[in-house]
């Protein structure tokens, strides 16, 4: 009977995992990995996973793996385990992120919990509907810790956040080492995503025909210094811009202090956020690039953007401030958009179990 008993338990604490995986993070990049020890979860950033321009100091993968950690707490308590969550436990690695402690309890309700594997990004363009009243009272309810959750519909305001969205993509084709970055994690075909299982699949992408040849043509840095001389970033921004501001409403999150404690509550809201987001029947696409990159420049990193980029990105981050009303005392931690759309035309690949366990 108690090794019955054991194996039912190791199961459900292989599915929490799995369901815990399930969250977002920065080009898939997954940067998690779990060990089981009895009873409890240990869960660790794994910072060799993202090594992108967007995550100085590891603080958006310290977002993804607060998003898996809601993920956690969520189904555990739904299987039918009361949870003791210490996050941070050791002052001397950050890496690890959270002792997670399971005991067998009755099945508890969880609301979002049926959400957790229909939750998607769904880049393509959707209705210009605002939002309904209770539905904007229901997103705008969720708090975790110190993080706050803003919600802004104003149709001009839009506008401005979308282009600014959409300046992550003007940099990016301006940056040769983000351009070759960001073109070295695309998958072309679904056989290359099916192995891989991280990265951009570029079905995900939700770009039509033509623009997916273009796409394919841009991913060479010296074709793409050929269309950088002929105007295509811009085109590119404003075409993008007019995609994300088929909105009914833009997001954001911010943290009162840039410490690792602050971006794991700023996952875990971005987490029950979009959770919640999608029992409203609501699609969600992160808007996060310029966030990131002002942090970067906020921690002194001068080398990676030319001047001009990086007056581009103060000015754009500025807007994003001034539309939130965003003190000094607080740092705007992720911005995305929300609306009604149709389904996404696919979903990227998760790691296997045995990928993301020690």
């Amino acid at each position: 009977m108690a090794i019955y008993a054991y194996l039912i338990i190791m199961d459900d604490l292989k599915k929490i995992i799995m369901l815990g995986s399930l969250a977002p993070s920065g080009e898939n990049a997954q940067p998690w990995q779990f060990k089981i020890i009895d009873n409890k979860i240990y869960q660790y950033l794994v910072p060799e996973r993202d090594q992108s321009a967007y995550n100085f100091n590891q603080y958006a993968s310290y977002v993804a793996n607060g998003a898996a950690l809601e993920n956690i707490e969520i189904a555990a308590r739904a299987l039918g385990y009361s949870v003791t969550i210490e996050t941070l436990p050791n002052a001397t690695d950050h890496n690890l992120i959270a002792i997670i402690t399971l005991e067998k309890s009755q099945p508890q309700n969880e609301p979002l919990y049926e959400f957790i594997e229909k939750r998607i990004t769904n880049r393509k363009p959707y209705k210009k509907e605002p939002l309904t009243s209770e539905q904007k009272k229901v997103l705008s309810s969720q708090k975790v810790g110190e993080a706050e959750f803003s919600l802004n519909d104003n149709p001009i305001n839009i506008q401005t956040l979308a282009e600014v969205g959409a300046t992550n993509e003007y940099i990016m084709l301006n940056n040769q080492a983000i351009h070759n970055f960001f073109f070295s994690h695309v998958n072309w075909t679904e056989a290359e995503e099916n192995e891989k299982r991280y990265g951009f699949y570029i079905k995900t992408l939700e770009l039509p025909p033509p623009a997916q040849f273009m796409f394919k043509v841009f991913s060479s840095w010296s074709r793409m210094r050929i269309f950088k001389a002929l105007g295509f970033p811009k085109l590119v921004l404003k075409q993008n811009a007019q995609v994300y501001a088929s909105s009914g409403a833009i997001a954001a999150i911010t943290i009162k202090n840039t410490n690792p404690q602050s971006f794991i509550d700023a996952g875990r809201l971005t987490q029950r956020v979009w959770l919640t987001a999608t029992k409203l029947r609501l699609s969600m696409q992160p808007m996060t690039g310029i966030l990131f990159f002002m942090l970067r420049l906020q921690g002194s990193d001068t080398t990676t953007f030319s001047i001009a980029q990086q007056e581009l990105i103060k000015t754009q981050y500025k807007k994003v401030e001034t539309i939130f009303q965003v003190g000094d005392n607080r740092t705007i931690t992720m911005m995305f958009r929300i609306g009604s759309g149709e389904a996404p035309s696919a979903q990227s690949m998760r790691y296997e179990f045995e990928n993301i366990t020690q």
